[in-house]
């Protein structure tokens, strides 16, 4: 007698219940285990170590959320467990992938640096923002095919982040929307041209105002200090992420970022033009004028000063913030020895080091010495065999120390944050199953 019907179904195999709740079973066991895995890889002296904090947080969400399935009553688990294992083997997949390309050795080298350039701005921060910074762990950088930088805040959708693009099931598009901690992205093309790198300071002031609650003080400083008319106070309003942004960065990094930022945009004359959010690039070049000291701007283009430019910097950075435990961002960020770095530049061009002990003032030095000479900062010098983007890399490595970027063990505050994500994740499936 055949098995199946004249309708086209198959006859119900008495023993499919038991194979099917063996396969939960293990769809359940293998990401638990994977998950183990990255946490015994955050561990001290494993791989992953300098990713603890973001690592330990991100096991935490998921695997909150796999308990919460794993105690479906059974027949439910059966039916629902396969594909909602694999919207969280999607959503895990966002931050593993971002893990994995750090074994890659040429991709761990840039992506190492990319994170210690993001964490010597973000720290100082964050570490004035006391007593919060231990819910706040440090931004990841990562490779992408996007074709400029950007910042994915703590807490977004990153739905659009997602290996495909997209979520497979109306309940993980919902869940996507749990993002544990700050990200930024770097288009892979940028990995071979270390200029391109100091995008991701500017990345981190985006970061530092979501973080600790700036949107709304840097407006309010806008309002009562720059002193701008009723027209230009609107304009500056819808770009001050974006000033504020550009003004972390030039602190941080001194002349080299303005001209980092006169190169990208030069070269996206749209872009360059400004919109609603952004200024237009001769602005921007006047407000990284603004911001940094006397005497440092000299050689870069358009005009010396702008009224407008420098009323809205000295609004941002003339006073201290109460969310930053009243420090001004000068003293948070400020670039040490800044009239320094065409020395460092010079000497990286001669083929030796730059001589520079902190991680913004490298970087810093390396893009001067393309923008002073873009033949010689490609040429084999001296006795290093590599040219001045590499050397700097490695400059760079050689001052991280060891240990995780952020606390070594995650506060009860933290956990307890990342246990309520998790059960909202599967909370957001539930409702969907039960709304239909």
């Amino acid at each position: 007698m055949s098995d199946v019907s004249t309708t086209g179904s198959l006859t119900v195999d008495p023993g499919h219940p038991a194979r099917r709740e063996a396969e939960v079973r293990h769809l359940l066991a293998g990401l638990e285990a994977e998950l183990a895995d990255w946490a015994e890889a955050a561990k001290a002296r494993g791989p992953m170590e300098k990713h603890r904090s973001q690592i330990e947080s991100a096991v935490r969400v998921v695997s909150a959320a796999l308990g919460r399935l794993g105690g479906m009553p059974a027949a439910e688990r059966r039916d629902r467990a396969p594909e909602l294992v694999l919207d969280l083997h999607h959503l895990w997949d966002f931050f593993r992938g971002k893990w994995a390309m750090r074994h890659m050795p040429r991709q761990r080298r840039f992506l190492d640096v990319a994170d210690e350039l993001a964490w010597a701005v973000y720290d100082p921060v964050r570490r004035a923002a006391a007593p919060r910074p231990a819910l706040r762990e440090p931004p990841l950088t990562f490779l992408n095919r996007h074709p400029v930088p950007f910042a994915a805040a703590r807490g977004s959708d990153f739905e659009e982040l997602l290996p495909s693009g997209r979520q497979r099931t109306m309940a993980g598009r919902r869940a996507s929307r749990h993002l544990p901690f700050p990200v930024i992205g770097i288009p892979w093309s940028a990995s071979h041209h270390l200029p391109s790198l100091l995008a991701v300071a500017h990345e981190t002031g985006h970061h530092i105002e979501d973080d600790f609650g700036l949107t709304e003080p840097l407006r309010t400083r806008l309002r009562e200090h720059a002193r701008l008319v009723p027209e230009r106070l609107a304009v500056w309003e819808g770009w001050v992420g974006e000033v504020f942004a550009d003004v972390c960065a030039t602190l941080a990094c001194g002349v080299a970022y303005a001209w980092a930022l006169i190169d990208v945009l030069a070269a996206h004359p749209a872009a360059a033009g400004g919109s609603a959010e952004y200024p237009p690039l001769a602005l921007r070049v006047l407000v990284c004028r603004a911001a940094l000291p006397d005497g440092e701007s000299a050689g870069l283009p358009g005009a010396a000063h702008d009224a407008e430019a420098r009323a809205v910097v000295d609004a941002l950075t003339g006073t201290g913030f109460e969310e930053l435990g009243g420090a001004t961002l000068p003293a948070l960020l400020g670039l040490r020895r800044p009239a320094e770095l065409h020395d460092a530049s010079r000497n990286l061009l001669a083929g030796t080091g730059s001589r520079r002990n902190d991680v913004p003032g490298v970087l810093a030095a390396a893009t001067l010495a393309f923008v002073a000479d873009p033949d010689a900062y490609d040429l084999k010098k001296g006795y290093d065999p590599k040219n001045v983007g590499e050397r700097a890399l490695s400059e760079v490595l050689a001052l991280v120390p060891k240990g995780p970027r952020a606390a070594a063990a995650s506060p009860p505050q933290r956990a307890e944050r990342d246990a309520l994500a998790g059960h909202d994740l599967f909370d957001l499936f539930d409702r969907l199953r039960t709304d239909g």
